[in-house]
C-alpha cells in the first residue's frame, strides 16, 4: 500500500479505489473496496492528525466496524447504490460519490441485490483483497449497507 502524507490545508488527493463484487450467497450482495493509497494528515507542527483519513471519513459517514454487526445489519440512511450493467455509482449521505466506476458482477450477485434491495459495502486499512476478507471476518474492517437500484443499460 502506498502512503501519502500531507497537511490538512492541502486537502486529500484523488483516490483510485478498486471495487470487487463479493458474492456472499443467494441472499447477500457485497462489494469490497480497496484503496491502494493510505492518506495520513499532518498539522503544521508536523504532528500526525489522522493516521488514515479515508477510514476516519468513512466512520464519520456511518461506516462501522464489522465486529459491530448490529451497527451495519440494516441500510445506513443516505447511502444508495446504482448498478447499470458493470457500472456502480455509490452515493454517500451528502450526495457525493463514494465510488463511481466499474464493478463486474454475475447474475447470482445481481439477483441477491435485487431481491434484498441492498448491498453490503466493506473496506479496510490494506490494499490486498484476501487480507480484507480476513479483516472483515475478524472485525477489523468497516462496513455500511446501502439501498440499491439494479438495471441494464
Amino acid at each position: 500500500m502506498l502512503e501519502y502524507m500531507g497537511r490538512i490545508e492541502e486537502g486529500l488527493p484523488a483516490l483510485d479505489a478498486r471495487a470487487y463484487a463479493w458474492p456472499g450467497g443467494p441472499r447477500f450482495a457485497g462489494v469490497v473496496y480497496l484503496h491502494p493509497l493510505k492518506i495520513q494528515l499532518m498539522a503544521d507542527d508536523g504532528t500526525m492528525t489522522e493516521s488514515n483519513a479515508l477510514l476516519s471519513r468513512a466512520q464519520e459517514l456511518g461506516w462501522v466496524s464489522t465486529a459491530n454487526f448490529a451497527g451495519w445489519a440494516a441500510p445506513c440512511p443516505g447511502w444508495h447504490a446504482e448498478l447499470t450493467d458493470d457500472h456502480l455509482l455509490l452515493r454517500q449521505p451528502d450526495g457525493a460519490a463514494w465510488y463511481d466506476g466499474t464493478l463486474p458482477t454475475c447474475e447470482a450477485w445481481r439477483a441477491a441485490a435485487r431481491k434484498s434491495g441492498q448491498i453490503y459495502h466493506f473496506t479496510a486499512d490494506c490494499g490486498d483483497l484476501d487480507a480484507v476478507g480476513e479483516m472483515i471476518a475478524s472485525g477489523q474492517a468497516l462496513a455500511v449497507v446501502s439501498g440499491c437500484d439494479i438495471s441494464s443499460g
